[in-house]
């Protein structure tokens, strides 16, 4: 003999108008659509009073670890209906009927009518809202209750029938295909993000071990070379303080070498080592006037430094001493490529959100291929360095979310172009941000 549940649902079937039908179909059609579920939810719950009427009804969630309800679709229910339906849902017998069977159910089912109106609940809640019959049923997920509908009516619109009952727990399944499927793109999602995390690691540590080798070649490279200096100064320096000689030559050669070494390390820890920013309001202008007058006061006989740095540009968020280190690096080469007597000249302009700080000289230039490498770490065309000078800036230009690029032709000098985000107070007011 089959179940009363089967009964009723061909019934149902039986019973479906043609409008019916299509509304089904949309609400199908909206379930398994690409939209995120609360648009699901909305959508699917508009449908709702054209299948059972009625004048208020809402979607529910229960969180079972705080045994509260969230609200998450509402058709006509005040917010005094809504508080007072979330804040005594212990007290609410048709959605405590639900809990414990995982059934849909009419009020009526329940308790008499003459009973209902007796409940506390009713007395402070429905009564004033002018409601009286409701029916719920349960939103599950793998037999678990999740959630509920609650559709309600004033006692002038006569109870739900059975199968209004029944025609919302249809509309309860469908929902929990949605949230079911929503979950399962969710897990999708975060198991792609993982194993491109985990792609990414593996291209980021091939990098790392691909620049650990250039860098064993170069520490090979810097360093032999300055300790071979050190021990035939250092043999010398024995020979000649026996022959009570001179030997202050010597000496200026170990230093020059244990200086090489000193640089050298201390570039490969700044590369290797995390970037930490000690984040406070910088006006650009400032910082690199402090460091063109440094350096005029040390090249300032060799070179023209000129300024484009009196029109005001917008602070940035930012290290400053990383700044002074980052602008210090870009102009000790933009020197080193001019020649005695030459020009260097360092500008800062406003585009946008950004500040963009350049840094030119009119040497010899750079060609395409070089520029293409020229922040690679452990690439450098000079014979004595580490190669990591630009690469280190670019680490601590990105730290600050900056960009950095180069333009230059042959023959017709080099541009470092360095663009920061403006700091605006109004959005970012904590600097933690």
């Amino acid at each position: 003999m089959p179940s009363a549940r089967t009964d009723n649902n061909d019934v149902l079937n039986k019973e479906f108008s043609l409008d019916e039908l299509e509304i089904l179909l949309e609400i199908s059609n909206v379930v398994t659509s690409n939209l995120d579920l609360d648009e699901i939810l909305q959508s699917v719950h508009s449908y709702l009073p054209k299948l059972i009427q009625h004048t208020k009804s809402g979607i529910f969630f229960y969180h079972e670890s705080t045994g509260k309800v969230t609200i998450h679709s509402n058709i006509g229910l005040s917010e005094r209906l809504l508080k007072q339906f979330s804040e005594n849902i212990s007290n609410h017998f048709l959605f405590k009927k639900q809990l414990l069977t995982k059934k849909g159910w009419r009020s009526t089912d329940i308790h008499t009518v003459e009973e209902i109106k007796k409940l506390p609940y009713f007395q402070s809640a429905l009564r004033r809202d002018g409601v009286l019959y409701g029916i719920g049923a349960p939103i599950l997920l793998d037999d678990n209750f999740i959630g509920t509908i609650h559709v309600t009516r004033p006692e002038s619109k006569g109870d739900f029938t059975k199968r209004d009952l029944r025609m919302l727990e249809l509309i309860c399944n469908h929902i929990s295909i949605a949230v079911k499927n929503s979950l399962t793109y969710e897990k999708d999602l975060k198991e792609k993000e993982h194993i491109i995390n985990v792609l990414e690691q593996k291209v980021k540590q091939a990098e790392r071990l691909a620049a650990l080798g250039r860098a064993a070649a170069i520490i090979a490279h810097e360093v032999k070379n300055p300790l071979t200096s050190i021990r035939v100064s250092l043999y010398s320096i024995e020979k000649k303080s026996s022959w009570k000689m001179d030997i202050g030559e010597d000496l200026k050669i170990v230093k020059e070498a244990v200086d090489r070494v000193s640089r050298t390390a201390e570039d490969l820890l700044h590369f290797s080592s995390d970037t930490y920013l000690r984040f406070e309001e910088v006006d650009l202008n400032e910082i690199l006037k402090e460091l063109v007058s440094e350096y005029r006061e040390r090249n300032g006989k060799d070179f023209i430094i000129e300024t484009s740095l009196n029109k005001p540009v917008p602070c940035t968020l930012a290290d400053a001493e990383k700044l002074k280190e980052i602008f210090g690096n870009l102009l000790s080469n933009a020197l080193a490529a001019t020649e005695s007597g030459g020009t260097v000249r360092v500008s800062t302009n406003h585009l946008f959100d950004q500040v963009v700080v350049i840094v030119e000289d009119w040497g010899s230039g750079i060609s395409g291929e070089i520029q293409q490498k020229i922040f690679e770490p452990f690439f450098t065309t000079k014979q004595s360095g580490t190669g990591l000078g630009l690469a280190i800036a670019k680490k601590n230009i990105e730290a600050h979310r900056g960009t950095i690029k180069v333009e230059s032709e042959p023959g017709w000098g080099t541009k470092f172009i360095v663009n920061l985000p403006v700091y605006i107070q109004a959005r970012h007011g904590d600097p933690d941000e």
